[in-house]
């Protein structure tokens, strides 16, 4: 008896270390994308990074997803038009830690837009 329920209580922590990964993999993609637009409309990059690195907070903060840290936001504008975003968030899993997990993950995307040459100049 004791056996099952521990077997049962290291899948239910797996069920949920898995979940929270995927749910954080897609709230950081979610967040880059936001950021790329934020960065490719703003007038210049310096506005362009500010921009994106409140929106990413700001789309992380409202999906619940706490990253270790903070996340790591690095923002890019080519000559050839296009703002990228890179997230980096620290999940943390040491609540699921007994299923396998480490007591933390990176979870990291990327997202690019072009740069609106109305609003946003030319690099």
């Amino acid at each position: 008896m004791a056996f099952s329920v521990t077997a049962l209580l290291l899948v239910a922590f797996f069920i949920i270390g898995a979940l929270r990964i995927t749910n954080s993999g897609n709230d950081v993609d979610a967040a880059a994308r936001a950021g790329a637009r934020a960065a490719a409309t703003a007038r210049t990059a310096a506005e362009g990074e500010t921009a994106a690195r409140t929106v990413v907070s700001s789309a992380l903060a409202d999906r619940g997803v706490a990253c270790a840290g903070g996340p790591q936001v690095a923002v890019s504008r080519s000559t050839a038009g296009l703002a990228t975003v890179t997230v980096t968030c620290t999940v943390g899993l040491g609540d699921v830690s007994p299923a396998g997990f480490n007591a933390t993950r990176p979870v990291t995307s990327t997202a690019s837009e072009r740069v609106d040459p109305l609003r946003g100049g030319q690099g």
